[in-house]
């Protein structure tokens, strides 16, 4: 950072207590407040590089990071696979919210005819108040989810599960932390009103420092009954390539496999992240499904209120979001169940419901999930 920039530099400033001070420092300084958070002790703004140097002298202030870019974890594919899972519970993930952090989502038929799906939608980027996704990414984890059948055979894993939407990443799949950091504070601020158990986040940050505000806001997510559920990332197959959020210790960190026609060959996929994390554990937690996967396409051009034009209901992607929305969908099945459940305790009975592929640990974790297992 160099003192004598004259360019504006984004950053989430974290404070020991709620401060008045620095919010009049930010201002004074010609700084731009951009979020301030309900669950963390947390400012987001733009500022010179002398007013940052400036505000670390303050005592309120704990840490200032970068606002960092993050990328959605997911790949184009081209060899149509469908997707199908196994019903073995008559349970569909009725009455549990799953909060997507996520470029949006289209109303598409799959997720609003049958019964609309998509019960919250807020939109961070460009402040559009019904659903809508210029990209096409949260449709698809949406669909894989909680898609109804309507149109196809594709059916999510959790088709009665509600979509809770909160777009923080543009048209070009890119988003800034400190709207994500926002993003799961309104989610915890409506988990109880929207019953939100679980929180998908299918992306990644390059952050590898002790200290972050993402996962101090994950943690408070935790903490209110919440698990949360993040991909390993797309930066395999070398080793230390999980970044954040897949690299905390307490979420559920999901890598990627593909089917090479049977169950005998299965495989990690090349790009899949994989462990340890710079903290030496063990990740990812589980793998599932992330290759060829068959979804909800988006009309990446439709805006609320006028006429849409989708001209492919579906597509075919690849990558490690396709395998944590899968597993997030699973958790809904199972909370509907057992709702006392704990995230400590989901992610025990996901390690223990996995058979081993024969993978070493930090790229397979504890196996692949299977629902037999908790069935036995």
């Amino acid at each position: 950072m160099k003192i004598n920039l004259k360019s504006k530099i984004p950053v989430i400033i974290s404070l020991r207590e709620d401060s008045k001070k620095i919010k009049s420092k930010i201002t004074s300084s010609n700084g731009k407040i951009k979020w301030e958070y309900e669950n963390i002790k947390a400012i987001s703004c733009e500022l010179s590089s002398l007013s940052i140097d400036y505000i670390t002298e303050y005592p309120e202030v704990s840490f200032i990071c970068y606002d960092y870019k993050g990328n959605l974890c997911l790949k184009n594919a081209e060899k149509l696979i469908g997707l199908s899972y196994p019903k073995l519970f008559k349970l569909t993930g009725k009455g549990i919210g799953i909060g997507i952090v996520d470029t949006g989502v289209y109303p598409h038929p799959d997720l609003t005819i049958k019964r609309n799906a998509i019960i919250f939608f807020k939109d961070l980027i460009n402040g559009i108040e019904k659903p809508y996704d210029d990209n096409g990414h949260g449709t698809f984890i949406s669909g894989c989810i909680a898609a109804s059948k309507y149109t196809s055979d594709i059916e999510g894993i959790a088709p009665d599960s509600n979509i809770v939407m909160i777009k923080a990443f543009d048209a070009s799949g890119k988003g800034f932390l400190s709207d994500v950091i926002k993003a799961i504070d309104i989610l915890i601020s409506n988990s109880e009103s929207l019953n939100i158990r679980i929180i998908n986040l299918p992306f990644e940050f390059d952050i590898n420092v002790n200290i972050n505000p993402l996962e101090e806001i994950i943690k408070i997510a935790l903490s209110k009954n919440i698990t949360v559920v993040v991909p390993s990332g797309n930066s395999g197959p070398q080793s230390f390539s999980i970044y954040c959020p897949g690299n905390i210790d307490e979420v559920i960190t999901v890598g990627g496999v593909e089917f090479g026609g049977n169950m005998k060959n299965i495989r990690v996929c090349s790009f899949s992240g994989r462990g340890p994390t710079f903290k030496k554990t063990v990740k990812p937690d589980i793998v599932m499904l992330a290759s060829n996967v068959k979804s909800l396409a988006s009309d990446i051009t439709y805006i609320p209120g006028r006429t849409s034009n989708l001209l492919n209901a579906y597509t075919v992607k690849s990558g490690t979001s396709i395998a944590s929305a899968i597993i997030s969908g699973a958790i809904a099945v199972i909370l509907e169940k057992t709702p006392d459940l704990t995230p400590k305790d989901i992610k025990s009975i996901l390690s223990l419901s996995t058979i081993g592929i024969g993978e070493d640990k930090y790229s397979q974790g504890k196996g692949l999930f299977v629902f037999d297992k908790i069935l036995k």
